[in-house]
């Protein structure tokens, strides 16, 4: 039964539906849009002023100026998501987009996702920015591109390409040790890239220390246009301590001395991409494995140790061809997951598999229109389960660009497959269950300002059904929830003067449990974030700050009831100073020391002052 605790508690943090050196003698802008091609919100590359999908890219450059170490830190000033995570750094961290589930973004790596197929999600406590050259934020429903998960939005962390050499060491307070090495070198036909990062800390109290490596290889070989073939690779592993639990009463929270959380994630693909004609095949092999070990030796109820191992493959093929129509993908996938989750306790969940077969067709088409350029996407998925059935999923998108303005709309049908978890684990799981689904419009504009200025505004409606929920009266999982959330984002940025820089976002955000017309939980009606920036000659200082609205969550203590959470406000100033190749910085993370909880019952970290130098050779 321990392990089923574990679940959740994961649920609370997780939540569910009802209950180089940057040259600093310029200032900050982004990158040219008109260079920024994107590759996750279609089959095809396509261009940020062209594509009719709401998207954010997340440069190195952008990384490296604001300092973060975690994905997670990264995103926080992306419009329509939410960072919530229970604790400090390396604690389990769930990510919002557009009021959905956390279970409702796909995540990818390269490409690759890598959802963890237990109980749906992705944990983002210990996902490193070492080696990371692209992040790319695509909101709205995009099932009909990849299948399950892709409700809200997918995330795509790039990590191919980069520097010849990068080279960064840093220390702060409350024990904090971090080095990391990258390189990336190219010699004819062939590729290759690497990344290493360690990284220790000791928290901000007893037994919240966190220790992680990073691994990511990658290379490959392309002896002609018509031709190439890779292989890409990451490892992680971690092991942290959890300060706090529930006392046996439920009634406070105590010290947990002894109470640890450790594991392992593994990534592998071969892509393999050839033309023959007007025919571009391209072929994936991936498996994602993770492996994740709790203990507790004075667990309050009984003594408590768990592993939970899961496993997906994946095979995925496509064809594309140009037509008269525009530009024509076709092709199908294969995947397998298998779930193990032993404890103590048992019953335990042996060798559970989900399975799955699909095909899909999109179809991306460009057109003049006088002045202006026409811009469609449209896709087709089905998928078949092995546990369900099957599920249609259609997509279409379309934009119209007039001179430095665009215009765009998109409707979709998204849906999430029932996990492992949900549908085999002892006593609570329900084999019977269907998937939930979701319908969701947008309409958009975006305005691009010269070569680096840009703002943005989105209408988005989703409806949500078929919600897997655990239901108290039966005491296993149903699909029994419904939700509705709509909003508003705005985001802007640019170069202004003197060398003065901006960017800044807002969300409004409006969300209803239609059993029982409360707000979801961890989704505030308000938020968004201000970065400005400063460069003077070798200079350059950045000031991001991050708000979050009040917002209703739950807490762990009796009676166990809906509570609200507080706002809060944070900010983390950085100095770099460019000395040829090296950057030497400072950086302090919450400047003004607040006392917060992203997630209720759950104290985030401290003011903390941070030093680090970073060598680059490109």
């Amino acid at each position: 039964m321990k392990s089923f605790a574990v679940v959740l508690i994961l649920s609370f943090a997780v939540p569910v539906f009802p209950q180089s050196a940057v040259p600093l003698a310029t200032p900050e802008p982004p990158d040219s849009f008109s260079d920024q091609v994107v590759v996750t919100a279609a089959s095809v590359p396509e261009t940020v002023e062209t594509t009719p999908a709401s998207v954010t890219v997340i440069t190195r450059e952008q990384i490296e100026r604001r300092e973060s170490r975690d994905i997670a830190e990264a995103l926080r000033e992306v419009p329509g998501v939410i960072v919530s995570r229970t604790g400090s750094q390396g604690k389990v961290t769930s990510l919002l987009t557009r009021g959905g589930n956390s279970t409702h973004t796909l995540v990818l790596w390269n490409g690759i996702e890598i959802n963890n197929p237990y109980f749906s999600g992705y944990d983002w406590g210990r996902f490193s920015t070492a080696g990371v050259e692209r992040i790319e934020v695509v909101r709205g429903p995009f099932s009909a591109l990849y299948g399950s998960d892709a409700v809200t939005g997918v995330v795509n962390v790039l990590t191919t390409g980069g520097r010849l050499l990068n080279v960064e060491l840093e220390s702060g307070g409350n024990g904090l040790l971090n080095g990391s090495v990258s390189g990336a070198f190219t010699s004819g036909s062939v590729s290759t890239n690497a990344s290493f990062e360690s990284r220790r800390d000791d928290g901000f109290a007893p037994n919240d220390d966190f220790e992680q490596e990073s691994v990511l290889l990658g290379t490959a070989f392309a002896p002609s246009d018509r031709f190439s073939i890779g292989v890409q690779g990451r490892y992680t592993q971690y092991d942290l301590g959890i300060p706090r639990n529930v006392n046996a009463d439920g009634t406070a929270f105590v010290p947990s001395p002894q109470r640890r959380l450790d594991g392992n994630e593994l990534q592998w693909a071969v892509p393999v991409r050839f033309t023959t004609a007007n025919l571009t095949w391209r072929l994936s092999l991936s498996e994602s494995r993770r492996t994740d070990d709790f203990s507790d030796p004075e667990d309050p109820f009984f003594f408590t140790d768990s592993t939970t191992e899961s496993k997906t493959g994946r095979m995925n093929l496509s064809v594309q061809t140009p037509t008269v129509a525009g530009t024509l993908i076709g092709g199908f996938e294969l995947e397998e997951a298998e779930v193990t989750d032993v404890s103590v306790y048992g019953p335990n969940l042996v060798d559970e598999q989900r399975s799955s077969r699909s095909f899909f067709v999109e179809n991306r088409f460009s057109r003049a229109l006088g002045a202006a350029q026409f811009e469609v996407t449209a896709g087709l998925r089905h998928d078949h389960y092995d546990t369900f059935g099957g599920e249609l999923s259609p997509r279409i998108a379309s934009a119209l660009i007039f001179g430095s303005s665009k215009v765009r709309i998109g409707y979709g049908h998204a849906f999430r497959a029932p996990s492992v978890g949900e549908l085999y684990y002892p006593f609570f799981g329900n084999a019977a269950l269907e998937p939930e689904r979701s319908r969701s419009a947008e309409v958009g504009f975006d305005r691009f300002i010269g070569a680096n200025g840009v703002f943005s505004a989105t209408l988005f409606h989703n409806d949500f059904d078929n919600l897997i929920v655990y239901d108290n009266l039966t005491n296993v999982f149903q699909n029994i929830g419904a939700a509705v959330t709509q909003g508003v984002e705005l985001s802007g940025s640019g170069v202004l003067r003197n060398g003065w820089s901006a960017a800044a976002s807002y969300t409004w955000l409006d969300t209803e449990q239609q059993d029982t017309g409360e707000a979801l939980l961890r989704r505030p009606e308000h938020s968004g974030s201000l970065s400005i920036g400063y460069a003077y000659r070798a200079w350059r200082t950045t000031v991001v700050a991050v708000h979050n609205g009040t917002r209703a969550d739950v807490t762990d203590l009796a009676p166990f009831g809906r509570v609200t959470n507080d706002a809060y406000t944070t900010a983390d100033a950085t100095v770099q100073y460019a000395v040829a190749a090296f950057v030497p910085y400072l950086k302090l993370e919450n400047v003004t020391d607040e006392e917060y909880q992203e997630v209720f019952g759950y104290p985030s970290q401290g003011r903390r002052l941070v030093a680090g130098l970073r060598y680059t050779l490109k």
